[in-house]
């Protein structure tokens, strides 16, 4: 049996976002996600503030790799969950069924699938291949992410074929999905979301190299794919480099110190790590072996609340991954107002970092890191401090309002309506 996804009223003035975003208000859509997660969370508070028609079909309550749990609202916006508990424990036969029994409930007039990967994707396509139920996809992810294999390749060329457009992060994510057959024109780069409200940070409250240490903050989980100890000896090769060449560090004091050992008041390098996962402990242990315990500080898991304040501390930003999807924590801290060094394997690189903002590196090449840290100490302080402001304005495009935004408009052009900016005519959608 159908049912009719309901709408608030707006309880305030429209803005012309709003207006514009009142094409899509005649039709129901459902979104097929794995969990919710915070900057998703973000967005579709958007989408309903911008009277977009919807209801999220969580797969599972959480994910066994998130720390925090949302407060999740039926007030906020629409959402069903499949299964209570973590996404990585959901039962496949479970998530494919919940989500077709869901879609035959919901009767929606278009979907939003979120990736191709999962059981769940695929059920909510054929469930539109059956119903004449047009489909958008959602994707995170870059060629360059993992081995790619042709016989995996034409599965994932079926599906795209099967769904009108797609919504992107950025350029990298719509060079994949363009190489496999989707028209260019057909991919939407919405943007990823950052939490505006919690990271913006006005130009007075940003201070730099406080103390006269200059510091980088790492922050993400501790995991092989993270690549943090090519970010420590690379860190430990430029405090080594920087400290030889000190005016103060002569060769016989050199001499004198223990083997391996970098003394901290030779140098005004820091690394912050902010983070948990399966390679903490080895990671300090490579500290100390080292030689730069004293100069690296392993903060643990961070609460997103407590977050901001953290990265104003900093003065550079760095993401050494050799597999990273987007990078949200590169957004928030160019919020912050903080310049970043980022992995070309990272999806945001292509898209965030410019000559202005930061630098890229190979996460492969830890020569080409470490000469980048000997750099940072030779940029002055008007030169980090305008590479701040170049940070913070850019970052600042990836609010939630104008990702919902461009998801309205380009649902628009993929769902075939009416140039009338106050709703749509036309097509009627089976099902």
């Amino acid at each position: 049996m159908s049912s009719t996804i309901a709408t608030d009223p707006l309880s305030k003035p429209q803005t012309p976002r709003r207006r514009s975003a009142q094409i899509m208000k005649n039709l129901r859509a459902a979104v097929i996600h794995n969990h919710p997660i915070h900057y998703k969370h973000l967005l579709f508070q958007a989408m309903k503030e911008q009277q977009m028609d919807f209801v999220v079909l969580f797969q599972a309550s959480q994910s066994s790799i998130r720390h925090e749990k949302l407060p999740l609202s039926q007030d906020l916006y629409r959402y069903r969950i499949a299964y209570d508990g973590p996404y990585e424990t959901a039962p496949v036969l479970l998530r494919a069924r919940w989500t077709w029994q869901a879609l035959q409930q919901l009767s929606p007039d278009f979907l939003l699938i979120s990736g191709y990967h999962a059981v769940e994707c695929w059920s909510a396509w054929f469930w539109g291949a059956l119903h004449r139920v047009p489909r958008l996809m959602w994707y995170e992810s870059n060629e360059f992410d993992y081995k790619r294999y042709w016989f995996r390749e034409i599965f994932k060329r079926l599906f795209l074929k099967g769904c009108r457009g797609a919504h992107v992060y950025g350029r990298s994510n719509k060079a994949y999905l363009a190489k496999l057959g989707m028209p260019a024109e057909n991919i939407t780069i919405k943007r990823a979301v950052v939490d505006i409200e919690k990271f913006d940070t006005p130009r007075e409250d940003k201070s730099y190299r406080a103390g006269d240490q200059t510091r980088i903050i790492y922050v993400g989980r501790l995991a092989p794919e993270k690549n943090v100890p090519v970010l420590l000896r690379a860190f430990a090769g430029a405090v080594s480099a920087l400290t030889a060449s000190s005016r103060d560090a002569t060769r016989s004091e050199t001499a004198q110190n223990a083997p391996g050992q970098i003394q901290p008041w030779r140098t005004g390098m820091r690394l912050i790590i902010a983070g948990t996962g399966p390679d903490e402990a080895a990671l300090k242990r490579q500290a100390i072996a080292l030689g730069i315990a004293e100069l690296v500080e392993f903060k643990g898991y961070i609460p997103q609340k407590d977050l901001g304040a953290l990265y104003r501390q900093a003065d550079f930003f760095i993401l050494p991954s050799t597999r990273e999807p987007w990078g949200l924590v590169a957004l928030e801290a160019m919020l912050c107002r903080i310049p970043v060094i980022i992995s070309t394997q990272c999806g945001c690189a292509a898209d965030v970092v410019t000559t202005n903002t930061g630098w890229t590196f190979s996460p492969w090449n830890e020569k080409e890191l470490q000469e980048i840290l000997e750099r940072l100490d030779s940029v002055s302080p008007a030169q980090l401090r305008g590479m701040g402001d170049a940070a913070h304005e850019l970052a600042s495009l990836y609010s939630a309002d104008e990702c919902a935004s461009l998801v309205a408009q380009s649902l628009r052009g993929a769902l075939g309506a009416s140039p009338d900016p106050n709703g749509l005519s036309g097509a009627a959608y089976a099902g």
